[in-house]
C-alpha cells in the first residue's frame, strides 16, 4: 500500500462511480432496445449477440465511461445539463470501446474467464460444440471476434450521434481513433513480447502501458468529457493526470494478477506468468533473482504448463526479494504525481476534487 493512502477517499471514488455507473448502464439498456430492433433485420443474431454485449458491459465497473462525466465536471460544466445526453453517449461508446477490446483480448490470451464468468468466446464456443461443431473453439473465437467488431462498430455511431452539433466533436472523434490505435500497436507489441524469449526494458515496458493502458483508460475519457464541456486547456491538464493514474493501474492489474485472488477478480491467478507476459514485474524480479532461481523462474514465465506450485514459487520469490515493495513504491511516486496534477487544476469544486483524489486512492488500493 502506498504511503498516505487510506480507504476513505477510495469509498468517495467508488460512491461516485457507482452513481455513473447507473446511469450508464440505463444508456446501454436503451441502446440494446434501439439497436436491437434494427440488427434484427441483419441475419446472424446481431440483436442476441449486442445483448450478450451489454450483459456484458454490466458485470464491469464501468471505470472509463464514469470518467467522461469526472472530466466534463472537472473542466468546469457543474451538472453538465447543456452536455447531458452528450455525455450519456460518449460514455456508452467508453464501454463498447474497453467491451470489444476486451473480447478480442481474451481470444488472444485464450482466457476462458472474464468478470467471473466465461468469456465471450469461450461460451460461444460451449454452445457450438453442443450443437455438434467439430471445431467448436475456432467457431467460438470466429463469432467474438465479430462481436468485438460489433462492438467498435456501435461504439463509433453512438458516438457520432452524441457529438453531432457539438464544437469540438472531430476533436473527440480524432482522439478516440488515435488512442484506440494506440492501443491495437501497443497489444501488438504486446503479443510479440509474450512469444519471444528476448528481454525487454523497463522503458519499453512502462510505453507499453502508458498505450494500452493509461491514455486509452484514464487520459481518453477524462479529455472526452473536458472537450465536451469545450475546454481544451483542461483536457491537455487531464490527461496528464490519466497517464499517471493508468500507469499505476496496470502495476496493480499486474500484481493482482499474480498476488490476486480470483474469487475476487474474475480471473485465474498467475495468467501473465504462464502466457510470458512481459511485466514490470517479471523484469524486475529475474533482474535481482539469483542464478539458480533465475534459471527455474525462465523454465515459469511463457509455460502455458506452468503449476499452481510453479505460481506460488514466483510469487514468494517477488515478495521475498523486495520486488513486491519496490512496484508498491512507485505506485505511490505515481499517486503523488497525480495528486500533483489534481492540485494544478483551476475551478475545481470541492466535490469533484474529493472524488479526483479518492480516484488515485482506488486506483492503488483496489483488489480486483
Amino acid at each position: 500500500m502506498a504511503k498516505g493512502v487510506d480507504g476513505i477517499g477510495a469509498r468517495t471514488a467508488l460512491g461516485y462511480l457507482a452513481a455513473r455507473r447507473d446511469r450508464i448502464a440505463a444508456a446501454l439498456a436503451s441502446l440494446a432496445e434501439r439497436r436491437g430492433s434494427e440488427l434484427e433485420r441483419a441475419p446472424g443474431g446481431g440483436r442476441e449477440a449486442l445483448g450478450r454485449v451489454v450483459e456484458y458491459c454490466l458485470r464491469g465497473k464501468m471505470i472509463r465511461g464514469s470518467l467522461v462525466y469526472l472530466g466534463l465536471e472537472a473542466a468546469g460544466a457543474g451538472s453538465y445539463p447543456e452536455a447531458e445526453g452528450a455525455a450519456d453517449s460518449t460514455a456508452v461508446a467508453m464501454e463498447l470501446f474497453q467491451a470489444g477490446l476486451l473480447v478480442h483480448d481474451d481470444i488472444m490470451d485464450r482466457d476462458e474467464t472474464r468478470r467471473g464468468a466465461p468469456s465471450i468466446h469461450a461460451r460461444y464456443a460451449r454452445e457450438a460444440k453442443s450443437a455438434g461443431s467439430p471445431d467448436g473453439l475456432h467457431v467460438g473465437e470466429a463469432l467474438g471476434i465479430c462481436v468485438g467488431d460489433l462492438c467498435y462498430f456501435e461504439a463509433f455511431a453512438e458516438l457520432s450521434h452524441a457529438l453531432a452539433g457539438r464544437p469540438l466533436a472531430a476533436s473527440i472523434a480524432a482522439l478516440c481513433s488515435e488512442r484506440l490505435a494506440e492501443v491495437a500497436a501497443a497489444q501488438m507489441a504486446d503479443v510479440r513480447w509474450g512469444s519471444s524469449e528476448a528481454d525487454v526494458s523497463e522503458k519499453e515496458i512502462l510505453s507499453l502501458y502508458l498505450c494500452k493502458t493509461a491514455r486509452y483508460s484514464f487520459s481518453l475519457p477524462l479529455a472526452a468529457g473536458a472537450l465536451l464541456a469545450g475546454d481544451e486547456d483542461a483536457a491537455a491538464e487531464l490527461s496528464e493526470l490519466g497517464e499517471a493514474l493508468g500507469i499505476a493501474f496496470q502495476i496493480r492489474d499486474d500484481e493482482l494478477g499474480l498476488f490476486g485472488d480470483p474469487a475476487v477478480t474474475g480471473k485465474g491467478s498467475g495468467g501473465d506468468v504462464r502466457e510470458g507476459k512481459k511485466t514490470l514485474l517479471r523484469s524486475r524480479l529475474l533482474a535481482v533473482a539469483p542464478t539458480a532461481d533465475r534459471a527455474k523462474l525462465g523454465s515459469i514465465f511463457g509455460n502455458a504448463r506452468a503449476t499452481d506450485a510453479d505460481i506460488e514459487y514466483a510469487l514468494g520469490l517477488a515478495e521475498s526479494l523486495g520486488v513486491r515493495a519496490s512496484l508498491a513504491s512507485m505506485s505511490g511516486d505515481l499517486a503523488s504525481r497525480a495528486r500533483s496534477c489534481i492540485a494544478g487544476l483551476r475551478g475545481l469544486d470541492a466535490g469533484t476534487r474529493a472524488v479526483l483524489d479518492g480516484l488515485v486512492d482506488y486506483v492503488v488500493l483496489r483488489d480486483k
